[in-house]
C-alpha cells in the first residue's frame, strides 16, 4: 500500500545507508547552531554521511552544530563543473551564483531540521560570499551494487520544494558509468586520465580501487581507460537527467529567476510507502 503525499518522511543517509525520520519527532532548533566551517572538516563530514562520499570543489561550506560540540550536517557550496551551467539555470545572475554540491544531515536531525540548517546555510553564503542565485541538483536515478544492495535512492528534491524553491526543469539525460558499489564514475575522472592532466593519478587510484586492472606494457592512459570502462564490473546506464532547482537570495535575484524560468515547473512528486 502507497500513500501520495508530499512530505510524510525525510531521509537522512549515513555510511551510505538510509535512514529516515517523521513527523512524530520533529526537530527543536533549542542547543543548534549554524556556521561557516573548515573544507578539511566538511570533507570528513560529508565523505562519511553523503550517499555519493566525495566532495566537491567547494567555495564555502557551512556547518550545523549540535546539540553540543559535534557537527550534525554540512553544506557545501561549490563550483559546477562549467560556468556554462549556472549561466543556463541562473540566468542574468551567473556570475554571482554557486551550485549546491552536498548536502548532508546526521540522523540525529530531526524532521524538518533539514529546511531549517539549509535557509541559514543560504544566509551565512550571501554574508560571507555575496551570491545571489543557488542552483541545486536532486537526482532521480536508484543505484545498486553488483549485488542488488540499494547504494541511493531517488531523489526528488523535497528539502527544496519544503523551501520554496522554483523546479526550473531537467538536466539533459545522459549516460553515467557505474562502479560496482552503485556510485557513479564522473565524466572529469575520465578525461583526467584520457587526457593525462593534473590529478590524473588520484583519478586512476579511484578506478583501481575498484577493481580495474593494473595499465599492461606500452598501453596509453587513453586506451587503458576505454578497456576499464568495458570490463563487466563497470556498468554504462542511461540517466534520465536530474532535477534542477533554482533559489534567489534575495528579492531582486528570486524575481529574475521567475522570470527566466516563467514562474516555474510543478514540483515532481514521488510515491512514499505507508511507512519508512
Amino acid at each position: 500500500m502507497t500513500q501520495l503525499s508530499l512530505f510524510p518522511f525525510e531521509k537522512r543517509w549515513t555510511r551510505r545507508r538510509e535512514r529516515w525520520v517523521t513527523p512524530a519527532d520533529p526537530f527543536r532548533p533549542g542547543g543548534y547552531a549554524v556556521d561557516v566551517v573548515s573544507e578539511a572538516l566538511a570533507r570528513s563530514f560529508v565523505v562519511r554521511e553523503h550517499y555519493s562520499a566525495s566532495f566537491p570543489a567547494a567555495r564555502l561550506s557551512v556547518g550545523l552544530w549540535g546539540p553540543g560540540p559535534s557537527l550534525a550536517g554540512v553544506a557545501v557550496f561549490s563550483v559546477p563543473m562549467s560556468q556554462a551551467v549556472l549561466r543556463r539555470w541562473t540566468g542574468p545572475d551567473h556570475h554571482h551564483a554557486v551550485e549546491l554540491g552536498r548536502f548532508a544531515c546526521a540522523p540525529s536531525v530531526r524532521f524538518n531540521g533539514e529546511t531549517w540548517f539549509l535557509r541559514r546555510a543560504l544566509a551565512a553564503l550571501g554574508r560571507e560570499k555575496g551570491c545571489r542565485a543557488v542552483l541545486s541538483f536532486a537526482d532521480p536515478l536508484e543505484r545498486r551494487t553488483l549485488a542488488g544492495e540499494l547504494s541511493k535512492g531517488a531523489h526528488y528534491g523535497t528539502i527544496y520544494q519544503a523551501k520554496g524553491s522554483l523546479f526550473a526543469g531537467r538536466a539533459r539525460p545522459r549516460w553515467v558509468l557505474l562502479a560496482p558499489d552503485g556510485s557513479v564514475v564522473s565524466a572529469r575522472t575520465l578525461s583526467k586520465i584520457r587526457s593525462e592532466e593534473r590529478g590524473i593519478g588520484y583519478a586512476v587510484r579511484q578506478l583501481r580501487a575498484y577493481g580495474a586492472p593494473a595499465r599492461a606494457r606500452g598501453e596509453s592512459w587513453r586506451a587503458w581507460t576505454d578497456r576499464v570502462c568495458a570490463l563487466p564490473p563497470f556498468r554504462r546506464v542511461r540517466h534520465p537527467g536530474n532535477f534542477a532547482y533554482v533559489m534567489g537570495l534575495d528579492a531582486p535575484a528570486t524575481a529574475r529567476l521567475a522570470a527566466l524560468h516563467e514562474g516555474g515547473l510543478p514540483y515532481p512528486k514521488r510515491r512514499y510507502p505507508a511507512g519508512p
